[in-house]
């Protein structure tokens, strides 16, 4: 297992580490690093007793409960502790190692690792068997599997789970172990399989090029597991395709087309007759820092938006320079769902593909179901308390 960061740690080191207030703020140095902290910001740090419930850590006061002019009167650094006192009289001793955290000068000992941008061969292919992560984490061996379950899950956005029960439901299971499954028309748990009247294209026998799942929901899920029960017929193989390294490609090689794509709304529409939703966004969003963050591809459902100045020939290049870089197999990871695999991706940044198959030559079944980013996250954090004894 990777090597973590504890948040016992002592990251202070230097003798030139010291804090004072000073109008009404508290100017610190913490080894080589110094700022100017301020007052309200720090008293909300505060987990003295009656400042925060015991159980949840939630705070006990609100805005209105704090004075508007409040200062720091006083502040001492001993060790790893800050202890500040306020104008209105409360004290408090805060962790050095947690301020540092929360000012950004240190990761997040209980962050899942960052994502890496892959391509098949770059990087193994992550898998993981059920029964190694399926009991409860203070179970040997249990939290170390699922830290590294989670982290491969969270480098490469997506992990296969081989080993899992093939009864019908199982993908329900596996979910809510994970997180909590989250529902809209198609179900709580939808059966991915031939239909002869199909509410989706994933319902029918035809090959899906690269997409992420229902970009057109005001929030897309998050998500997704996908549960092979059956894979008996010619053809339908799975293929997966990381987002991320496709929008890293482009931005380097066709910037203006990769802010097209980046800039220009468009409208996403599902709409059967009988059930409609309806979101406008762009194809690629990215954070405040301009970095990835999103992705929503689907080519049988996006309408890009004609307002003035939209570049709409470079949007329409732009796709199609993401579509074939996607489509190229040097991008995809390909391979066949075993009966009891079960496949589960980003659906904001791993694209999923299938080909053709034909259902008159065997059954083929597969159960899906979407959770959201929070549970995983949850799960990995617990993971790593568990694993580091800090639970």
């Amino acid at each position: 297992m990777r090597p973590r960061q504890s948040y016992g740690m002592t990251l202070l080191d230097s003798s030139s580490s010291a804090a004072v207030a000073a109008d009404g703020h508290v100017e610190a140095r913490f080894g080589d690093r110094a700022t100017r902290l301020h007052p309200q910001w720090l008293r909300e740090q505060s987990t003295e007793p009656g400042q925060i419930e015991a159980t949840n850590r939630q705070r006990l006061f609100t805005p209105l409960d704090v004075e508007p002019g409040l200062v720091a009167v006083d502040a001492e650094l001993d060790g790893d502790t800050l202890t500040v006192v306020f104008s209105d009289g409360h004290r408090c001793r805060l962790s050095v190692a947690a301020l540092m955290q929360r000012l950004g000068w240190v990761a997040d000992p209980e962050a899942p690792p960052a994502p890496i941008a892959w391509e098949p061969g770059a990087a193994p292919f992550p898998t993981v068997s059920w029964p190694a992560i399926a009991g409860g984490l203070d179970e040997p061996g249990v939290a170390e599997a699922t830290v590294d379950f989670l982290g491969d899950f969270a480098r490469h956005g997506f992990v296969i789970i081989r080993n899992t029960p093939t009864t019908e439901g199982t993908v329900a299971e596996v979910a809510n172990h994970i997180g909590y499954i989250a529902g809209n028309n198609f179900g709580w748990v939808f059966d991915v399989r031939n239909e002869p009247k199909p509410t989706d294209l994933a319902y029918t026998a035809i090959e899906l090029k690269p997409h992420t799942d229902q970009p057109y929901r005001k929030v897309q899920p998050g998500l997704q597991l996908l549960h092979c029960l059956a894979n008996e017929a010619e053809g339908g193989d799975s293929v997966l395709v990381d987002g991320l390294a496709a929008t890293e490609a482009m931005r380097r090689e066709q910037p203006a087309l990769h802010e097209a794509l980046a800039t220009i709304e468009v409208d996403f529409r599902y709409d059967m007759g009988t059930d409609v939703a309806i979101d406008r966004r762009p194809v690629v969003q990215l954070d405040s820092a301009g970095r990835f963050r999103q992705l929503r591809f689907n080519t049988k459902l996006d309408f890009p938006v004609p307002a003035d100045g939209a570049d709409l020939d470079a949007w329409y290049a732009g796709r199609r320079w993401l579509a074939a870089w996607m489509d190229d197999p040097a991008h995809q990871a390909a391979f066949r769902l075993g009966r009891g695999d079960l496949m589960f991706m980003d659906n904001h940044r791993v694209l999923h593909a299938r080909t053709a198959f034909d259902p008159n030559s065997g059954h083929r079944h597969l159960q899906g179901c979407y959770i959201e980013h929070d549970g995983p996250d949850t799960r990995y954090r617990l993971a790593v308390r568990h694993v580091t004894g800090a639970h």
